[in-house]
Order: C-alpha cells, then sequence, then structure tokens
C-alpha cells in the first residue's frame, strides 16, 4: 500500500463552478494534483489551478492564527479530507485535502495535456451532467457557501 498528499479545488466564480474533465480517469473532477516535496497544500492549490486552467484563485477556509509563534504557522483549514483508492491492485490511495475557492477571473485555458474539457458549471449543469456523487454533492456545497 502507498498514499500520497493530494489537493483539490472546487473553484467558484459568477454562480458556477470550475471542473475539468480529465482524460485518465474519463470523468469530471475539481482542479487540483499532488503536493510536491516541500510544498504546502495552499501553494498546491495556487499551482495547480494556475497548471490546470491558467487561473488564479483565493482559497477559502479558517485558520487559528492565534496559535502561530515561532514555531509553528497554522494552515487554512480545508473543507473536507478524503480517502480515495487509486488502484485497488496496488493499494495506492490518495489522502485528498479539498478546499473552496473563488477565481479572480472566469477566463481559463484547457492543459490537453492531462483534460479533454474545462468547464464553468451551473447548479442545473451539475444535476444534468453525468458527474460522480461525491464530486456533484461538493460542487453544489461549494455554490451554495461561495455564491
Amino acid at each position: 500500500m502507498s498514499r500520497d498528499f493530494v489537493v483539490a479545488a472546487y473553484i467558484v466564480k459568477g454562480g458556477k463552478v470550475l471542473l475539468v474533465h480529465h482524460k485518465k480517469l474519463g470523468r469530471w473532477l475539481p482542479i487540483g494534483g499532488h503536493i510536491d516535496k516541500d510544498e504546502l497544500p495552499e501553494e498546491a492549490l495556487r499551482r495547480e489551478a494556475m497548471e490546470e486552467a491558467g487561473i488564479e484563485i483565493d482559497i477559502s477556509g479558517e485558520s487559528d492564527k492565534d496559535g502561530n509563534d515561532g514555531n509553528v504557522t497554522m494552515l487554512l483549514r480545508p473543507d473536507h479530507v478524503q480517502l480515495e483508492m487509486i488502484d485497488p491492485e496496488t493499494g495506492h490511495q490518495h489522502i485528498d485535502l479539498v478546499y473552496f475557492a473563488k477565481a479572480r477571473d472566469t477566463n481559463v485555458r484547457l492543459n490537453d495535456n492531462e483534460h479533454h474539457d474545462i468547464r464553468w458549471f451551473s447548479a442545473e449543469d451539475i444535476m444534468r451532467e453525468d458527474i460522480k456523487p461525491n464530486v456533484r454533492h461538493f460542487s453544489l456545497k461549494a455554490l451554495e457557501e461561495m455564491g
């Protein structure tokens, strides 16, 4: 068994949430990816948003700043954390730190090395499309919470 830490962001702007259609997995997913060595989750989110969609984001989340001192820095808490089975044969799993974010702009670009499509979805679109239940649930939650 092996586990990697990854981040994902349900990015909202103008009453829509941004999803990408992943080439390898063949389904709609939020922007995200592996946290690189020596990278903080928030840094990974911003990097992935730029690499996968060409956009800058403002990450939502709370941090207990009163806990900061010379040796400890409080990070933004994700909206949720999930364990995802990636490859049942090898036992490879991802520990997903999932955040909500706002896009600074709605102009996105497709990273065609990784995705078939990139699209802004309204709540109605989310309900009509073939989207996995957990992605549908958190897309709708992000829209509700982020406006």
